[in-house]
């Protein structure tokens, strides 16, 4: 509540600056404002969703371009700005489909492409933009204007940046961060949530371009396209802090105040030793200036450097309620269904899965029964993982066909295929590493659910932490586990998928004899309480015979046994390439 408080109060004599300060005062603090907005938008894609858009003043310009137009066509100027956002939205949304095809370096260097593609239309385009005259708005006093418009939308910005982080899209925004092939593989759907942050980023720039474009009262191409202004903006994220709250605004403040600096006190190579305090930065405190050690370990600086999670809801262990406890084991959130025995809820027909010319799942059909424990075995590279990655949908089999609950699963998409109720962890785990336990088990409850709300989903994950005695870790980062508390959390968290089907590949690997009695009984107790179906791949045989009620054998990618324990340990083929006679001994 301070901290609101003191932010009203800095707002409320940032809005008396034009009508009592100078004319310089004022002009440098509407260009710190402008750069506020268009780092700040900028940072919901590269800091909340992972994905460096070097051509975000694109849409800056384009904004500049569609008010300058507009205006001179005589619309008023809350016509022409609205005219700005919506035809910018709109190609966002256009451009959204082919950039999102790429990732990584590559979606970098496409989204850089598109300024000098834009400056070169606008040189072109003569008879809509002037081409190289650049347009020329009518003078007018606008200064009050367009300083107020900008303050009041730094605070509109800021306030989306804390609610971003506060809903079910800033998680989406998140999870894609971190790996959005597991984000789509517990529910969330990618592609309109990487569309609407594109689009909303695009929609503030915009603005940030009509407004300064009516305060100029002049643009040209190079002003609102050129590179040697488009990178200052996320130059000035990145010396903060990309993904923190405060970071683009610090970043900004700082950056913006040193540009003048030495503008004012260096006639010459004011702009290397510029670009050479940003490279320190970026040697010396990568991350950002506010993730340096001696910014977190500072009394005064410290909160300025918190991650977004230290915000979000987490309920106080003190006051949250106990978790209900059932049997030996906390009652989770999870429906009871009704297993029909000896009918099929996954029937594999002919799938077969290529990469190139390795076949990797070579002609498997078979059937997992409602409600058994299914033991999948095979020596390394029989294609058990791949088959898993057949049924979630990572990969889309060559051949074949699957069929979950009598429903076809081939048109399905991977977080339709999650809500339809398969679940999944990963051989290796792939927990969302910069979120906390809570967070990374939250996620898939509020996208299966959509009715939960972030704090409900939260209150939720209690219960799964605590099966995976995990509660003690709740708010620590998901890197900062141990490899089995990892193991333990990718378990905790495809169960916080409500699945029918539980695809569970290799958890008890590297855990101790007592952990892997634990896991054991964890698995009969989501079979037998909540009718869950499993699939149970795993290297350690004693511990899938502890608990299977059928195992499947395969062997180059084909099933090559398929029936009760006791027949498939005797198997020939079984016991040559995978068990051995002395695992076959103790199993029988």
């Amino acid at each position: 509540m301070k901290t609101f408080l003191t932010l009203g109060v800095l707002v409320a004599a940032l809005a008396a600056v034009p009508f009592l300060g100078s004319a310089y005062l004022t002009s440098f603090l509407f260009t710190v404002l402008i750069a506020y907005i268009l780092a700040q938008s900028w940072d919901w894609v590269a800091g909340e969703m992972g994905y460096v858009n070097l051509g975000h003043y694109c849409f800056y310009g384009l904004g500049a371009y569609a008010f300058s137009i507009a205006l001179m066509g005589k619309y008023p100027a809350a016509v022409a700005i609205l005219v700005a956002v919506l035809l910018t939205v709109a190609v966002a949304a256009v451009l959204a489909y082919p950039l999102f095809r790429l990732r990584g370096d590559y979606f970098a260097f496409a989204t850089l492409a598109l300024l000098p593609l834009a400056e070169l239309l606008a040189y072109n385009m003569e008879w809509l933009t002037k081409g190289g005259d650049g347009i020329v708005l009518p003078i007018e006093n606008v200064v009050s204007q367009t300083y107020l418009i900008a303050l009041v939308v730094c605070v509109v910005t800021f306030i989306v940046t804390i609610r971003i982080n506060a809903i079910r899209f800033g998680y989406a925004l998140k999870g894609i961060r971190n790996d959005e092939d597991v984000a789509e593989v517990l529910g969330v759907r990618i592609a309109p949530v990487k569309t609407a942050v594109l689009a909303l980023s695009a929609a503030f720039a915009a603005i940030a371009g009509a407004t300064q474009a009516w305060q100029m009262s002049y643009i040209d191409p190079a002003t609102v396209f050129g590179l040697n202004v488009a990178l200052i903006p996320i130059a000035m994220v990145l010396f903060g802090g990309s993904g923190l709250r405060w970071g683009p605004l610090v970043g900004v403040v700082l950056l913006a105040c040193l540009q003048q600096w030495l503008l004012v006190r260096m006639e010459i190579l004011h702009a290397t030793v510029y670009g050479l305090i940003i490279l320190l930065i970026g040697r010396f405190m990568p991350g950002g200036l506010l993730r340096a050690n001696w910014i977190r370990n500072s009394r005064w600086l410290a909160p300025l450097s918190r991650e977004h999670h230290s915000f979000i809801f987490q309920a106080p262990a003190a006051a949250a309620a106990p978790v209900k406890v059932q049997g030996a084991w906390p009652r989770l959130p999870l429906p009871h269904l009704k297993p029909r025995p000896g009918t099929a809820l996954l029937s594999c027909r002919g799938v077969r899965m290529e990469f190139g010319g390795n076949v990797a799942v070579d002609n498997v059909t078979l059937d997992i029964n409602e409600g058994e424990i299914v033991g999948l075995i095979g020596p390394n590279g029989s294609g058990k993982t791949t088959l898993f990655n057949c049924i979630s949908r990572v990969f889309a089999p060559t051949a074949g066909t699957l069929t979950f609950g009598g429903q076809p699963m081939g048109a399905l998409r991977r977080d339709q295929i999650a809500k339809l109720g398969v679940g999944r962890t990963h051989q290796i785990p792939r927990p969302f590493g910069d979120l906390t336990v809570q967070e990374n088990i939250a996620i898939p409850l509020m996208f299966h659910d959509r009715s939960l709300s972030p704090g409900q989903a939260f209150e939720q994950a209690r219960a799964f932490m605590a099966f995976a005695d995990l509660e003690r870790r709740s708010g620590d980062r998901a890197d900062a586990l141990s490899l089995q508390e990892k193991k333990a959390l990718e378990f905790a968290r495809a169960l916080a998928c409500k699945p029918r089907l539980l695809l569970v590949d290799e958890v008890a690997s590297g855990l101790t004899p007592i952990e892997i009695r634990r896991f054991v009984e964890q698995i009969r107790h989501v079979r037998d309480e909540y009718g869950i179906t499993v699939i149970w791949v795993e290297h350690i045989f004693s511990a899938l015979a502890q608990v299977v009620d059928r195992v499947v054998a395969l062997e180059q990618g084909a099933v090559i046994a398929n029936g009760p324990l006791d027949e498939v340990v005797k198997n020939e083929r079984v016991l040559q390439g995978y068990l051995g006679s002395s695992t076959a001994e103790e199993a029988a």
